[in-house]
């Protein structure tokens, strides 16, 4: 921000962005829209230019999260979400990208504050978006640990119940208490594996993301004279509207289409006897593309992890399912 930005302002805007999103601690509660919280700042004092700065530094802290996410950094990405979701509680996926990092710190930490937030952000994400796949997920496991941890309690009880029974009794209930606890363990597996499942497909998803994101510089650099590309052009931004909401094999579908689309794309741009910008754009995009081939890898990894822990325990847990790799979808 520019040196005249008064840093006490922006102490204030945020104490005051929190109590409003936040309410009556109700999840339900939004007191305040987004604009109506630029009109109250504005009140305080605080110029349209110190606005437009303070959240551009809320997009910032939260695409910083997302990266420590993406390197295991949880603690970091926490921090800067943050400070992205207190500028701006609105902002899209900040409460996602927090739910995601907390659940990630308690699965690898057991801590139980960490769930709690992690149930919280995903929650309040769900509200504002519904479709939000990642703080579906989250809310999933969540639940399926739950279910794990009632399980473990009810095999405590029993202990206390079975002592005071015969020896024999004592016996049985505690080779069935150990045999229960053998099966937690092995839920306990899968739902991590099921979860760095999920999590290396959301990676697959960004870096083919990234690469999309490229494609209009792509076209812009090669003009738009020519009909072919043209109709590339068109053909390629009607299939990312669609698979903005597809699922399933209707999204692999889709995803093959527009990297067939791409590659005509590419083919025209490198027998167009490619200018320099058209040259970096090329590169961009075969480096972008090396990314999802290396994600996909990593998340064909992760399914083969998750699909060993099933076929080992066939039959055994009917909630989970073998998954196809990416490359069968």
């Amino acid at each position: 921000m520019e040196a005249g930005y008064n840093e006490e302002k922006f102490k204030q805007h945020i104490k005051t962005v929190v109590q409003a999103a936040e309410g009556n601690n109700s999840l339900e509660e939004r007191p305040l829209t987004l604009g109506e919280l630029r009109e109250l700042a504005i009140s305080m004092g605080m110029s349209d230019t110190e606005w437009e700065e303070l959240q551009a530094s809320a997009v910032i802290h939260l695409e910083t999260a997302q990266r420590h996410l993406d390197a295991r950094n949880f603690n970091e990405a926490i921090a800067d979400a943050e400070k992205a979701t207190a500028i701006n509680p609105y902002l899209a996926n900040g409460n996602s990208v927090l739910a995601k990092s907390y659940q990630m710190l308690w699965l690898e930490d057991n801590d139980i504050k960490a769930r709690e937030k992690a149930e919280y952000y995903a929650r309040r994400e769900l509200i504002v978006d519904p479709t939000d796949q990642v703080c579906i997920n989250i809310l999933s496991t969540i639940n399926k640990k739950s279910k794990i941890g009632a399980k473990d309690e009810k095999s405590k009880k029993l202990y206390f119940i079975v002592g005071g029974i015969i020896v024999f009794l004592l016996l049985f209930f505690y080779f069935s208490a150990g045999s229960s606890g053998g099966e937690s363990s092995t839920e306990n597996e899968l739902i991590v594996a099921q979860e760095e499942m999920h999590s290396k497909y959301d990676l697959v998803q960004t870096a083919i993301d990234q690469r999309n994101n490229m494609l209009p510089d792509l076209f812009s650099a090669m003009g738009g004279n020519n009909r072919e590309l043209s109709q590339l052009n068109a053909a390629i931004k009607s299939l990312s509207e669609e698979l903005k909401t597809a699922e399933g094999a209707n999204r692999y579908r889709i995803e093959t289409e527009i990297d067939d689309k791409i590659k005509a794309a590419k083919k025209i741009a490198t027998q167009s006897g490619s200018s320099e910008s058209i040259a970096t754009v090329l590169n961009n995009i075969e480096g972008a593309e090396n990314r999802i081939a290396y994600e996909k890898k990593s998340y064909n990894d992760a399914v083969k992890a998750y699909n060993i822990i099933i076929k080992q325990n066939k039959g055994d847990f009917d909630d989970y399912e073998i998954q196809p790799y990416y490359n069968e979808q």
